[in-house]
């Protein structure tokens, strides 16, 4: 008898916290900013205080009592989400990252620090180095350039902020950040373009509420595309190995902070600082690793192996199927075996080889990003293409 009378409370706690969670997914869903914790793995602190002794009119100021403290909640993880924008960076004039503000100019600028009324301001890379007084900015240059990753703490950045223009709001607050760069990428025509990035570590902090921390990252793709777009193009971005263990250990101090009840601020920001120096270091190492790599199958591709060659058998070996046509960068995709995936631009050049889980192809295609290449795109590929990479492999033979 008493195992079924615990199953029952067991169900009957199951089924309130189920409809609790329904009405969370509704506020989301009609709050104005709901959108902004799509995909997220937030939760959300909920106060409750049900009296023992149920007296009367006990279950409406419950109910005021729990809906306050929902809506106070979401607020509260709404404000450190709103600060957020891939690629963009929180603009104090404005109270936003989506303005016109919030982006530099192009991929090789950094930010450099607010002006007075919250207008952020942007600099490239090599002359913010300059200003800082980097006595390796004269490396962004070399060849082989090497990646510099330069750390400023988040005082500098703000110095010359009027306390009027902080916001107040959000309690938008930067540690500090880390500049990178010089990454390189090809172009869809197969041109390199270098590119710097931002890191900042923020927090949020709105007037009553619980401090929350997040590693923002600042900056635009080649041609001008949005940062998120990378991804489509060559998979695995250089730097997510050092954000994530970054991210990681934000979340470590995040816990840490919330559990105490009287936080040393000045251990606090030692130990971002400390983070930030480490994400600095990590980026360095991983780009000299990662370089020492792509050296690797350079030489690789001299001696007739990869990616010339292997594009070429996987194009020559290829079913009418396995070539697509991408919508949006109007190139042309040569699917191989294991996942590989051979770029092309219209002119036959191979831009890049990469490769793709099933699904990821299977997902561009049900969103239209990639279509079946048509009979007259599939001949002039095979015809243009097959005769530059021919022509290629022989000059590097030579």
């Amino acid at each position: 008898m008493a195992g079924r009378a615990d199953r029952g409370d067991q169900d009957t706690l199951s089924l309130a916290l189920r409809l609790l969670a329904k009405e969370i997914n509704q506020r989301i869903r009609r709050h104005p900013s709901g959108h902004l914790l799509e995909g997220g793995d937030e939760t959300l602190d909920l106060r409750l205080r049900i009296p023992v002794h149920q007296h009367k009119g006990w279950l409406e100021n419950a109910r005021e009592e729990a809906s306050g403290s929902l809506s106070d909640g979401l607020r509260q993880i709404l404000v450190h989400r709103a600060v957020f924008h891939p690629g963009h960076l929180y603009c104090l004039r404005c109270a936003s990252p989506s303005c016109e503000h919030s982006l530099p100019a192009n991929g090789k600028e950094v930010f450099a620090g607010y002006g007075p009324s919250g207008l952020p301001r942007f600099l490239d890379l090599g002359q913010w180095l300059l200003e800082q007084k980097d006595p390796r900015v004269d490396l962004l240059y070399a060849a082989p350039r090497r990646l510099i990753a330069h750390t400023t703490i988040g005082s500098e950045l703000t110095d010359q902020l009027l306390p009027a223009f902080r916001d107040a709001d959000s309690g938008y607050h930067i540690h500090g950040q880390v500049t990178a760069g010089w990454y390189s990428f090809p172009t869809v025509q197969g041109f390199e373009e270098s590119l710097a990035l931002s890191f900042q570590v923020v927090s949020s902090r709105p007037p009553g509420g619980q401090r929350r921390f997040g590693l923002n990252l600042i900056g635009v793709a080649p041609e001008d595309q949005p940062l998120e777009n990378l991804f489509d193009r060559i998979g695995e971005l250089p730097w997510m190995p050092a954000a994530r263990w970054a991210q990681d250990a934000l979340r470590q101090i995040e816990r840490a902070a919330t559990r105490s009840q009287d936080v040393d601020e000045e251990k606090l920001e030692k130990r971002l600082q400390g983070l930030l120096s480490g994400l600095a270091r990590r980026l360095e190492r991983h780009h000299r690793s990662r370089r020492r790599r792509t050296s690797h199958a350079q030489q690789r591709h001299r001696q007739g192996d990869r990616p010339t060659w292997k594009a070429l058998s996987d194009l020559a070996s290829a079913k009418d199927d396995d070539l697509l046509f991408d919508t949006r960068k109007k190139t042309l995709i040569v699917l191989g075996d294991r996942g590989r995936a051979h770029v092309f631009n219209q002119a036959g050049k191979l831009v890049t080889s990469i490769r793709y889980s099933p699904s990821s192809i299977e997902r561009r295609r049900e969103r239209h990003f990639w279509r079946s290449a048509t009979d007259e795109e599939i001949a002039s590929l095979r015809e243009v293409a097959l005769a530059s990479l021919e022509n290629e492999g022989q000059a590097s033979k030579e």
